[in-house]
């Protein structure tokens, strides 16, 4: 069985076939979700249809889509900022006829759950939390072998939206809230605090074409002082919120991706540090785990919506 596979990520939108768990014919468009779904429904329609022409035999479409997902209905119940339309499109309507394709739709972060689970980091675990990393922070959960939606589901997948700073009256989260885990260190995030920091026109960041968690990460060791300072939050905060989610899930594992991880040599040991520090969990630590997939592990993902 093959599957076109689509990621809509904050900044990037992936496609690709998924055979035998494998990733065939990557495509990765730069893209800025200031716009509508349904301005990208024309760059889907291409990517989609390539890939249908590369392999006629797939069976259906697998979106993974940034926010809260009916995956009952196929359809986006709400979002953070990112493609604020996406509730009023009829993805599963235009999937049947432009290509006579079976359409289904996950949130992103559970599908990179799954796709770890299946076949990377998670494998072979009933037990699992997975957190991802980069223009956002996502979350998900596996629970005796079942992946976590909940009611109306949000189950599992807000852990990037665990509010950690109480005081916070400032800055908003994309969630419309403040105090966010995501609203103090995401790529969006680390942005407007390195362009409001004192130190921004001495630092290397305000010559460079852009700024993000992988040039901050990468500045970092080159001595800038204020990527180091932003770096250094930016750990600090995440591990709370994996410390938040061991708490909230008591899993064996927690499977730490997105593309940050690129740099998991720094980041895993300080992870593995602080969730010894603050975690309460008598039965022992759970292990931690870089994804075998940061990359491509929604992709995927997508398959078990089929199965």
């Amino acid at each position: 069985m093959s599957i076109i596979a689509i990621d809509l990520g904050g900044t990037r939108i992936k496609a690709g076939l998924i055979k035998d768990g494998q990733v065939e014919n990557l495509t990765i468009k730069e893209i800025s979700t200031n716009e509508g779904l349904s301005d990208y429904l024309p760059v889907l329609h291409a990517l989609i249809a390539d890939l249908h022409l590369r392999d006629q035999s797939a069976t259906g479409i697998g979106i993974g889509f940034p926010g809260l997902v009916d995956t009952d209905k196929n359809t986006v119940i709400d979002t953070s900022g990112k493609y604020n339309d996406a509730p009023g499109i009829d993805l599963v309507g235009w999937a049947r006829d432009e290509f006579g394709l079976n359409l289904k739709i996950e949130n992103d972060a559970r599908l990179a759950c799954l796709g770890e689970w299946k076949y990377g980091a998670g494998k072979g675990y009933d037990n699992m939390v997975m957190c991802t990393l980069g223009t956002g922070i996502g979350s998900s959960a596996i629970i005796d072998g079942k992946i976590l939606r909940g009611r109306h589901f949000q189950a599992g997948i807000l852990g990037g939206h665990s509010i950690i700073e109480y005081r916070a009256s400032q800055e908003v989260c994309s969630c419309g809230k403040y105090g966010c885990v995501e609203s103090l260190a995401s790529n969006w995030a680390v942005r407007k605090m390195a362009r409001q920091h004192p130190l921004f026109l001495t630092s290397s960041l305000s010559r460079g074409e852009k700024i993000d968690l992988a040039s901050i990460f990468e500045k970092s060791e080159q001595g800038d002082e204020l990527s180091v300072l932003l770096r250094d939050h930016c750990m600090s905060v995440w591990s709370v919120g994996l410390v938040n989610l061991i708490h909230a899930y008591d899993p064996e594992v927690v499977v730490v991706g997105g593309g940050i991880m690129h740099a998991k040599e720094i980041v895993l040991p300080y992870f593995e540090e602080q969730i010894k520090k603050r975690v309460w969990c008598p039965s022992g630590v759970p292990e931690l785990r870089s994804a075998d997939y940061p990359d491509s592990a929604a992709l995927l993902g997508a398959t078990q919506l089929f199965e």
